[in-house]
């Protein structure tokens, strides 16, 4: 029979509540530690249930996963700008180091050690930069300089700091401004640079042509030189041959030749006949 007012409770509890005991029930990815009345227990409770020794013993239970925390940083550059950046820092404890982490920083370690700390190191690094420069090239540089601060003053707390990322950067509208016409600028030049840079090899490959056109040239009226002067001297050569083969005998047979040649011909003609020394005529009809 249930009596009004009252809930049934569990098996456990109730035992746990007979005899002085309590259990504790640590999720998956966490860790937990205990405190007794005897002081702090060295040993660290993975996920799982574990039992209380008494009822007074304080668990203090650790998300031992890795953990993302924004924030919303206001430094100064260089020269005095205010800026803004929206980062975002991630990290995670060491599990078999809880129970220290519990005695020296306890469960508000983010606020106590890493929020701090990350507001610092940005300030630091920040400082030491132009706001064209965190605007651009530079925001990789200053993540890693960041990071690597807070790295140097984190080390031996406990806690591995996995990234840490700089989302957005937030400028005085007057410098957002002043660089944007300085990247537009940036821009126009790159872009004159590389249409200068195409004409120029434009111009290259038109002088690269021309010259080899000109090339073909002289090789075309080398080659004609070449072979008028082998045709004249082959001419020559021939001329020489021929003039030194031509006796008189020779020359006078050939003579007889033509002649007989123009005797047999119906056409009426003269024949001019000599030997060197006179000339005779000879009408043929």
């Amino acid at each position: 029979m249930k009596l009004p007012g009252r809930s049934r409770l569990s098996l456990p509890l109730v035992l746990a509540a007979a005899t002085g005991c309590a259990y504790v029930d640590v999720p998956p990815g966490h860790v937990a530690v205990l405190w007794t009345l005897d002081g702090m227990s060295d040993k660290v409770y993975g996920p799982g249930e574990f039992t209380q020794p008494s009822v007074y013993d304080k668990a203090t239970i650790f998300d031992a996963r890795s953990q993302e925390r924004e924030e919303r940083l206001y430094v100064l550059s260089s020269d005095g700008e205010r800026i803004v950046l929206d980062a975002s820092i991630r990290y995670h404890i060491v599990p078999g180091e809880a129970v220290q982490l519990d005695q020296e920083l306890g469960t508000h370690y983010y606020s106590i050690l890493i929020g701090p700390t990350l507001r610092s190191q940005a300030r630091r690094v920040i400082g030491r930069y132009k706001p064209d420069e965190i605007y651009s090239k530079q925001r990789e540089v200053i993540e890693r300089q960041i990071r690597k601060g807070i790295e140097t003053a984190i080390h031996g707390r406990h806690i591995v700091l996995e990234a840490v990322l700089i989302r957005d950067v937030t400028l005085p509208e007057q410098v957002q401004q002043a660089i944007n016409e300085k990247l537009q600028k940036e821009q126009l030049m790159q872009q004159q640079q590389y249409e200068n840079e195409i004409e120029r090899q434009r111009a290259e490959r038109q002088r690269i042509q021309a010259n080899s056109e000109a090339e073909q040239t002289r090789i075309r009226a080398r080659g004609l030189a070449d072979a008028k002067r082998i045709a004249a001297q082959a001419t020559a050569d021939y001329e020489r041959l021929i003039q030194s083969n031509l006796t008189p005998d020779v020359l006078k047979w050939q003579q007889i030749e033509a002649m007989d040649h123009l005797a047999q011909s119906p056409n009426a003609k003269v024949i001019m006949m000599g030997d060197g020394k006179a000339t005779p005529l000879l009408e043929v009809k």
